[in-house]
């Protein structure tokens, strides 16, 4: 009896994104995101397919978050430092 037709679709596990956005971006939300990637093929071929699913939707979450405090982290960087020396450039 061939299984695979009772298979909801196989979740995203969005290991891609999960190592981009670590080598890219933050490797503190890289991490979890790579760790929770590895564990959707897992999950999903053991047929715990709700656990397959919320993997990948915490993997995507966490590979997200890495991009968006990337950006945060820079606008503040450049904020404080574009401040600093402009503040530097009325005083000189």
């Amino acid at each position: 009896m061939d299984n695979s037709i009772n298979q909801p679709p196989k979740p995203d596990n969005y290991l891609v994104w999960a190592i981009l956005s670590t080598v890219l971006c933050c490797i503190v939300t890289g991490i979890p995101s790579i760790i929770y990637a590895s564990k959707v093929n897992e999950a999903y071929e053991r047929g715990e397919y709700e656990i397959a699913q919320e993997n990948s939707r915490k993997a995507k979450n966490w590979a997200i978050a890495g991009p968006i405090i990337g950006i945060v982290v820079w606008l503040l960087y450049i904020l404080v430092f574009g401040g600093l020396a402009f503040m530097g450039a009325l005083n000189g």
